[in-house]
């Protein structure tokens, strides 16, 4: 009797191997190119200085940033075990996982390849160093089919891989299909994966819904890098012997790319590489108003049931391109034009959010004109979400200096300031806040009273024992301090500082990260001087980084009693996802300041939970899991600020990446990296007190904000390479303490690395 299950998987693996025959791209002629031969290897948002400094960069001051060598997403599932890639529609998900699944089924990865890697043409070789592993595809259309693959097939899939002598590869594709469930749905998966050894899990997504998730540690997220100039230079070269087709930066999208190629187009917009498209296909006897229409009907069905687009092809002639949700949404919003505007509206307000894309086409096609101008009008008229949303919208499809955007500039001002819509759309809003010029005081002060406080806590050893400390009054930022301010610094001062959005426009109003506790304190001297001058303080106060009693009571509050813990969070006992940007945000970014109205502190502080880390005067010592100075709180040498620079200062707060157990008023120290690496030892801790473990255990320092903590602690073996950062912790005492460290160049010198593995 044939087994079923059995059946299914002889289907998968030969339908595996047949993705690479599958049609790709269709030339300005009509011959199609197959996916094995027409795929243009992708990349992330993941270079090769990331892994190399693991958030431990070093350079001289002056030294440039260097030019960004990206890894491909191939490299990407060769080193993680568990992945999951994000990208908008038409970045080139599907086929991706196809292309994988074809070359694993074919054993075609042991073939190096040449990788085009920035936009400057540099190219490495593309290898797959990882052994042998069997594919299995699955599209998910739906929670439900998402839950039968958590319940049903993959436990199957799993029971089989025992009498298997190669590893599984699971490919689960439209992971963001199952909606507000595909967290835990995920979560049963990883688990599943993660109890079978040799079974590999590659995930693939929409970039919006995708990254509002909180998914286990184990986790690697990256997302699917635009196609660059250089690449679609030597595609539209390699497949048309051609020069000059799809390089404007709306074809960086492959969707759109793959309908340059077929019109053999120049166009810069996409509606303009669409409309030469059409062109194209109506020369085969394809009807523009069918696809028009059929487009256009699709968007309704969708708006009202919530579903992927299963639109057939109606000629082989099409490039496979054309069905993905990007291209839909700009026939759609094609044909939309051609429609009075209360139908416009109407698509709008059945559903704001699905119809953004083709609303947002549709004012590209029709800008500047009358019908175009009235929507507007109508759409920023009110205080409604819907009005809001529309804000965001079109923020920079309006005219500058225009009615238009100062109607956007006041919707998105009251959406960073009460709190409204969701935080993934307040934080588009405090981006482009920052572009329009964020009216906020963003160096406003906080009025501390004199008094008495209870400092630390029973709940860590570092914060034992509470005390009651007395203080003056004294006056702290409401916000952290931001790249605008902290730039006219730099620029004013001639002081290095090299950010990565320190100048973003979209970015100036979030805070001043990438600077060490001397630039912090060079900043309070150089705005002394300036608030002085101008009034804004008398000629006997003076700008400082706070001590960590003060910040510490600027976070929490008056606490009383030191048998109480009192407020855990600056907003109180409970954790709030929506009152810090934390791990559970799901920016893993900076953000504007103030974009979580909830989550200030007693006194008026935002941001002192999550977000960016934020250094205090106070000395910490020199051991990152033990300090020198230990609670409770005195002013003692703890405050020299002339310390020696091997004393670490204390780091208050968290960041974007700290999960709610680590968003508190609970101390950390260190530089910016010290924390994570403390947090390790707990999970350390637990392999040494194994009793077949041994005495020592090595760490590969992560890169922020994407290194988890109990993934990134293992036992180093002799084939270690391309780990830029290795620090050694040992059993001493009874106490785990940090023996060792190899940064950069020093894991070249194989006398050193292979004394740092041997040392007893």
């Amino acid at each position: 009797m044939t087994d079923p299950f059995s059946d299914t998987l002889k289907r998968l693996r030969s339908k595996a191997a047949a993705f690479g025959s599958e049609p790709l791209l269709t030339r300005p002629d009509g011959t199609v190119v197959d996916l094995a031969n027409g795929y243009i290897p992708l990349l992330a948002n993941f270079t090769f200085e990331d892994k190399a400094a693991k958030g431990l960069r070093k350079r001289r001051v002056g030294d440039d940033r260097e030019v960004p060598v990206y890894f491909s997403a191939v490299e990407l599932v060769r080193d993680n075990r568990i992945l999951l890639l994000t990208g908008p529609s038409g970045s080139g998900k599907t086929t991706f996982a196809k292309y994988v699944s074809y070359r694993m089924a074919t054993d075609d990865f042991r073939e190096s390849r040449s990788v085009i890697r920035n936009e400057l043409g540099d190219s490495h070789e593309e290898t797959w160093e990882t052994g042998k592993l069997e594919p299995f595809y699955f599209l998910v259309d739906g929670a439900e089919s998402l839950r039968t693959l958590v319940e049903r097939t993959l436990p199957k899939l799993l029971t089989q891989h025992g009498d298997q002598k190669i590893g599984f590869q699971i490919i689960i594709d439209g992971v963001d299909e199952a909606g507000s469930e595909g967290v835990e749905l995920l979560g049963s998966i990883t688990a599943l994966v993660k109890s079978t050894n040799d079974v590999r899990l590659l995930l693939l997504g929409d970039t919006k819904v995708c990254s509002c998730w909180v998914l286990p540690s184990v986790v690697a997220r990256h997302d699917i890098l635009p196609l660059l100039t250089t690449q679609r230079k030597r595609a539209a070269y390699e497949l048309l012997i051609q020069e000059g087709i799809g390089l404007d930066s709306s074809a960086s999208n492959p969707a759109l790319f793959a309908l340059a190629l077929q019109a053999g187009c120049v166009a810069e917009q996409a509606e303009d590489i669409l409309d030469e498209w059409i062109k194209v296909v109506g020369s085969y006897g394809t009807s523009a108003e069918y696809l028009l229409s059929k487009a256009y009907e699709e968007a309704l069905r969708i708006k009202r049931v919530d579903q992927r687009s299963t639109l057939a092809l109606p000629t082989s002639l099409l490039t496979p391109a054309w069905s993905c949700s990007a291209v839909q949404q700009l026939l759609a919003a094609r044909q939309l034009a051609t429609l009075p505007n209360e139908e416009v509206l109407d698509f709008y307000y059945a559903n704001p959010g699905s119809s953004q894309p083709v609303i947002r086409s549709w004012l590209v096609r029709l800008a500047g004109s009358a019908k175009a101008e009235t929507l507007l009008e109508r759409l920023l008229d009110g205080a409604s979400p819907e009005s809001h949303r529309a804000a965001l919208l079109i923020a920079d499809l309006v005219p500058k200096d225009s009615q238009f955007e100062q109607s956007v500039a006041k919707l998105v001002l009251k959406v960073v300031d009460r709190g409204l819509l969701t935080p993934k759309e307040r934080e588009k809003a405090g981006r482009i806040l920052s572009s329009l010029g964020d009216p906020r005081n963003l160096t406003g002060l906080a009025q501390i009273p004199a008094g008495i406080f209870v400092m630390g806590s029973e709940s860590h050893p570092n914060s034992q024992p509470p005390n009651s400390i007395s203080l003056g009054s004294f006056r702290i930022g409401i916000y952290p301090v931001v790249n605008r301010d902290y730039s006219a610094f730099a620029r004013g001062t001639g002081r290095d500082w090299l950010s990565p959005d320190g100048t973003d426009p979209e970015r100036l109003n979030a805070p001043a990260t990438d600077l060490t506790w001397h630039d912090a304190r060079a900043y309070c001297r150089w705005l002394t001087e300036r608030w002085r001058a101008s009034g804004e303080i008398t000629p006997n106060d003076e700008v400082r980084l706070p001590t960590e009693p003060e910040w510490e009571r600027a976070s929490r509050g008056d606490q009383f009693e030191a048998g109480s813990e009192g407020l855990v969070f600056p907003w109180g006992t409970e954790w709030n996802t929506d009152a810090a940007n934390s791990e559970e945000a799901g920016f893993n970014n900076t953000c504007a300041v103030g974009l979580f109205p909830k989550g200030p502190s007693p006194y008026g502080c935002y941001d002192m939970a999550g977000h960016v880390w934020e250094w205090c005067t106070t000395l910490w010592g020199e051991d990152m899991a033990s300090p020198s100075f230990k609670y409770p709180w005195k002013n003692d040498e703890r405050e020299a600020l002339q310390g020696p620079e091997k004393i670490r200062r204390v780091l208050r707060g968290g960041c974007f990446s700290s999960p709610k157990v680590k968003a508190n008023y609970l101390p950390e120290t260190g530089e910016s990296w010290c924390p994570d690496v403390r947090a390790a030892l707990p999970h350390i801790n637990a392999a040494f007190s194994a009793e077949t473990a041994p005495n020592m255990a090595f760490v590969e320092v992560g890169q922020r904000p994407e290194w988890k903590v109990p993934t990134n602690v293992y036992r180093t073996k002799w084939d270690v390479h391309n780990v830029p950062t290795i620090v050694r912790y040992q059993l001493v005492n009874g106490e785990i303490k940090e023996t060792g460290r190899l940064v950069e160049g020093d894991i070249l010198d194989k006398g050193r690395l292979q004394a740092l593995i041997q040392h007893n």
